[in-house]
């Protein structure tokens, strides 16, 4: 096994997070929030989306596909961070691969949403190894129940069905089923940054 670059290694340890959106989604409120929340750890954004933010927190991670939505979900498995949604409505471009999600009616402050955040951090360290080993025996079932049983980590948001989706889990091999490198099959936890 060769040694990974150290700044792989550094990225594994301080990227908070890879950014998605949709290409017309308007999401100036959301970037303004991150600007404010990440003033001294990194986010990441796929090269593909061709984001210009002028910030220096804000780091181009180079191309592992085509493909923007599954470039992005294989960039935050390479990483071992959540991916973070722009506006519900990126959600859309995921379609069947999201497993599992939780929407809320609650208003969510500034403390809450760093709080659920960093919770989404915590789920893909949890269950990487996990989630990989069942992705290695084509154990699909398996990766939905992992992402069911996590979601209990957000206990303190109250369930609404009818509510926006505050956190969902998606499936990089519902969209590519021949991943190759085992570091990109991880189950994705998605933190959905929505301001309005």
């Amino acid at each position: 096994m060769s040694d990974p670059s150290p700044l792989h290694l550094y990225l594994v340890k301080n990227l908070r997070g890879v950014l998605y959106f949709s290409m017309g989604a308007s999401i100036e409120a959301e970037l303004s929030w991150l600007k404010r929340k990440f003033k001294y750890r990194e986010l990441g954004v796929s090269d593909t989306l061709g984001v210009e933010a002028g910030w220096s927190r804000l780091l181009s991670l180079p191309r592992i596909v085509d493909d923007v939505a599954l470039d992005s979900l294989l960039q935050a498995s390479r990483f071992v961070c959540p991916l973070v949604a722009l506006k519900e409505e990126s959600l859309g471009d995921f379609g069947g691969a999201v497993v599992a999600s939780l929407k809320t009616s609650d208003k969510l402050g500034d403390k809450d949403l760093k709080f659920n955040l960093r919770l989404t951090n915590y789920a893909i360290t949890d269950f990487y190894l996990k989630s990989i080993e069942l992705a290695e025996k084509g154990n699909m079932e398996g990766r939905r129940k992992l992402a069911e049983k996590d979601l209990k980590r957000f206990w303190r948001v109250k369930p609404d069905p009818t509510g926006k989706t505050l956190i969902a889990y998606i499936d990089p091999l519902l969209i590519k089923g021949d991943i190759q490198s085992p570091t990109q099959k991880s189950l994705i936890p998605c933190f959905i940054l929505d301001l309005e």
